[in-house]
């Protein structure tokens, strides 16, 4: 993990499905932050002299941690009840990041230096509970500069990218055995239906739960076409191969360092079709990703780039709505989910 680093930016090309993400503004409410540096202090056996809140990321969130001993790291902190993609309830999404999280490890100690993996606690656990809630996992430090999300890759950039992407899926056989294996099915898919059902009604969730409503209705055509079509688009893709895949293959996610770009926020590991990898890179010529090809032997399937570009938007309405309708305050994390909301369906509607 790296220090500071800038915004997200909006792209101006559809292609990157991005829906102009702006770093997570505050700690989640309900975690007491005193109690963390004794978390670590107890589960990693650091000794904190330093911790500051760092408002970086589009979901997790991150505190800068300086020992005397070990330096600096960084300590991520997961709201259990945001990662519909790890599992349906709180047990279920721990053991998720679990399988996640040992995925990232294995990738990085089979030779992957660009992985960058979680620190192992004490006990050996790369990820821990610190309540019902909250999980948490401790990073190294990697000094760098990172990329935006939603940045146009340039030729240099798409070539290293492709022979990273490469390396990754040519990975597989390490992990196949115990990584998690990605669903076709839209993360949240069952609470967005939901809303979709309940937009006629009063939203009672918080400040922004009425405005989310509103947009919904007057978006309800375009959301359940866009679902409609990514339906369509899955079996088309169901039978594609598996390779190991990152999941969120945008410029927030990479450092470019002295010796090269490592790659962060590994609880999206999974195994999918490699185009899951490949979408952002996607120029609209099968040039573009010749090189990928050369080095992997597989085709690209040009479905499956539209699959996922499509699966992308999808799923962060599913995840704004959500957050939106059910109990929430007024604060920049809220504030930014209702502006990301309207960004993300300007995007779905470009697509279609």
């Amino acid at each position: 993990m790296v220090c500071p680093v800038k915004n997200f930016q909006k792209s101006e090309r559809w292609r990157t499905g991005a829906c102009y993400l702006e770093d997570v503004k505050a700690p989640p409410e309900g975690l007491d932050e005193a109690a963390l540096s004794i978390a670590v202090a107890d589960r990693w056996r650091i000794d904190v002299e330093s911790m500051s809140y760092e408002a970086v990321g589009g979901g997790s969130h991150h505190w800068l941690l300086r020992s005397a001993g070990a330096g600096y790291r960084f300590l991520t902190v997961d709201d259990l009840g945001t990662k519909p993609w790890l599992g349906a309830d709180h047990d279920s999404a721990f053991a998720g990041m679990e399988a996640a999280f040992g995925t990232a490890r294995m990738l990085r100690a089979s030779g992957l230096d660009f992985v960058v993996a979680p620190i192992p606690a004490a006990d050996g656990a790369v990820v821990t509970r610190l309540d019902g809630r909250f999980s948490a996992a401790l990073f190294p430090y990697v000094a760098g500069r990172v990329g935006i999300f939603g940045e146009e890759f340039g030729r240099r950039d798409r070539l290293e990218l492709c022979e990273l992407w490469a390396k990754l899926h040519n990975a597989t056989t390490v992990v196949r055995d115990v990584a998690p294996r990605r669903s076709f099915d839209v993360p949240g898919r069952a609470d967005l239906d939901d809303a979709v059902r309940d937009v006629d009604s009063q939203w009672n969730g918080g400040p922004y739960s009425e405005r989310a409503r509103e947009w919904l209705a007057a978006n309800r055509d375009l959301v359940t076409t866009s679902l409609e079509r990514y339906d369509r688009l899955a079996g088309e893709v169901a039978n594609r191969e598996f390779v190991i895949t990152h999941g969120e293959p945008h410029g927030g996610n990479l450092i470019r360092t002295e010796d090269g770009l490592c790659l962060i926020d590994w609880d999206t590991v999974a195994l999918a079709p490699p185009e899951r990898d490949l979408w952002m890179l996607d120029d609209g010529t099968d040039a573009g990703l010749q090189v990928y090809t050369e080095a992997t032997g597989h085709a690209i399937d040009r479905s499956a780039l539209d699959f996922y570009r499509l699966a992308w938007l999808v799923t962060d309405v599913a995840a704004f709505t959500t957050a939106l309708r059910r109990p929430h305050t007024d604060d920049g994390n809220t504030a930014h989910a209702w502006r990301a909301l309207g960004i993300t369906g300007e995007s779905l509607s470009s697509m279609l």
